[in-house]
């Protein structure tokens, strides 16, 4: 069927538009050059809100608070306050509580804000401590950070040199990268997007985005973009959008780690993905639209703008291929037997004898052209991940399980990314912020289990299940046929699938009681 030829040539095309960027950030990156601390720093000291935004978090809400305290230190008490946004309804007011308490009783500027009630959720309690302080700058931090003492000393002083500096962003690391065989693969994708895009991008003088933790914001800038928005989920890439527009730039400083928690269980994953996935993708609806037609910028830049906010639309791409490879395979389309078409391609051009009943070559030849696009794309998928170990001086081929984590976390999100993709382009309705439990385990491997925050079960992993069964059936029809070459496709897929919906069945949990 011609149909399932053109569909599978248009999929190729899109993702031929993300794989070429990979190897545009790659190039791009070399380029990156470390920015220099100015040689005399102004005094005194310019003041610096540290903000925290907390909800629920006893686990490791004192170590953030702990980091915060050392850092103001490092900088100068005097000119630094620290601000808990605490929505907790949870005995973590206690803790806060108490933690605050006792570093007031040694000088320390910290309090704590409370509001009614969690109206816009991270955003909400930004904007309500934004309009609460007078501070030149304001450094945030999600609550499973432990930023460096010296972070301040080491990004504040950039702001001094340039007055189109609105925001400085640092690199995130890993708290607990060996945590288990998830976090190891998670970190590798984390740090593809810290160490090659993030630094591709700023090198290419594109838009790049505050990553919500572990940055610090011109106070001036924010409020000329207009403050803190919670109309995408992602409050921290929409205003980094709206403070580029109005003309300021962002500093990524590579050399600056900022170590934070990667979620150790499968539905926790899935949770922030899907936030960021349906975030992202409203932030692209809000902002395209105008940015696509702003003269002000760049052919580059506009391209790749709408490459970075429409990102995660890899993810419904990613599955549309799965279901279409399904569909051939059920309904036996011909045309789709791309080993069978290639080896009488190969054949008939060898031996010259063209048999025209057995060889359509308009056909044939598009089949090739889609092959040599998966291929391109896929390579350009991997090369960022070796990329980045060798960087680290991590191990490349002594844990090749992390790889293989990161390509079944990979296509297995893919059907929860493309449901939360549809809630952000076919709604306007604003979705209520999942956040993501932070366990503060670095050890044993199944103390998560202990915890009081967990994710219980949801339909997600039901139709996980079906997209298993869908899979396996297909590979049976496929190999019945004799049409191995879509089993490509649907192996790892179907892999991928089993090991998400499996370890979902076997991590989701009720949340416990306090």
């Amino acid at each position: 069927m011609l149909l399932f030829l053109a569909l599978s040539l248009c999929l190729s095309l899109l993702f031929l538009l993300y794989g070429f960027n990979h190897y545009y950030l790659l190039n791009a990156a070399r380029r990156y050059k470390p920015p220099q601390l100015p040689a005399n720093p102004s005094h005194p000291r310019p003041r610096v809100s540290i903000q925290l935004p907390v909800y629920n978090e006893k686990y490791v809400v004192l170590r953030l608070v702990t980091a915060c305290v050392q850092m103001a230190e490092a900088f100068d008490r005097q000119r630094v306050e620290i601000l808990i946004l605490d929505d907790s309804d949870d005995d973590t007011i206690y803790d806060i509580d108490e933690v605050v308490k006792t570093y007031r009783e040694k000088g320390v500027n910290i309090r704590v804000l409370r509001r009614e009630g969690r109206q816009g959720f991270k955003a909400g309690a930004l904007q309500y401590a934004l309009d609460r302080t007078e501070s030149e700058y304001i450094a945030i931090f999600d609550s499973d950070f432990t930023p460096p003492a010296d972070f301040l000393l080491r990004t504040v002083p950039h702001f001094e040199l340039d007055e189109t500096l609105g925001i400085i962003q640092g690199r995130w690391t890993h708290i607990n990268r060996d945590y288990n065989m998830l976090t190891r693969g998670i970190a590798i994708g984390i740090d593809v997007h810290f160490l090659i895009e993030q630094v591709g991008r700023y090198a290419a003088g594109c838009f790049q985005n505050f990553n919500g933790s572990g940055g610090v914001i011109r106070k001036k800038a924010l409020l000329e973009a207009g403050g803190w928005q919670s109309d995408t989920l992602t409050e921290d890439l929409d205003a980094s959008y709206r403070i580029q527009m109005q003309g300021y730039r962002i500093l990524f400083i590579k050399d600056l780690e900022c170590p934070g928690e990667i979620p150790p269980t499968v539905p926790s994953f899935k949770k922030q993905q899907g936030r960021w996935a349906c975030g992202s993708l409203r932030t692209a609806k809000k902002h395209l639209p105008s940015l696509l037609v702003n003269k002000e910028f760049g052919i580059k830049q506009r391209l790749e703008a709408f490459i970075h906010l429409t990102g995660y639309m890899v993810h419904p791409l990613m599955l549309s291929s799965f279901l279409l490879a399904c569909l051939a395979t059920l309904f036996r389309v011909e045309n789709f037997r791309m080993v069978d078409a290639a080896y009488l391609f190969t054949r008939e051009f060898l031996t010259g004898v063209t048999n025209a009943e057995s060889l359509n070559v308009p056909q044939v030849l598009i089949w090739v052209l889609i092959g040599l696009l998966i291929l391109l794309c896929t390579v350009s998928a991997w090369i960022p991940p070796i990329l980045v170990l060798r960087a680290q001086s991590l191990p490349l081929f002594q844990k090749p399980s992390s790889f293989l984590i990161l390509l079944l976390l990979g296509f297995g999100v893919s059907l929860n990314n493309t449901i939360e993709v549809g809630k952000a382009l076919l709604t306007n309705r604003h979705w209520s912020f999942s956040r993501t439990p932070k366990y503060a385990v670095q050890r044993n491997k199944e103390a998560w289990r202990d915890k009081r925050y967990q994710i219980p079960l949801d339909f997600v992993a039901f139709l996980e299940l079906a997209m298993v069964c869908l899979g396996g059936i297909s590979i049976g029809f496929s190999v019945l046929s004799s049409n191995y070459g879509v089993l490509v496709i649907l192996i790892p897929f179907t892999a991928a699938f089993t090991f998400v919906f499996l370890l979902t069945i076997l991590q989701s949990r009720q949340e416990r009681e306090a």
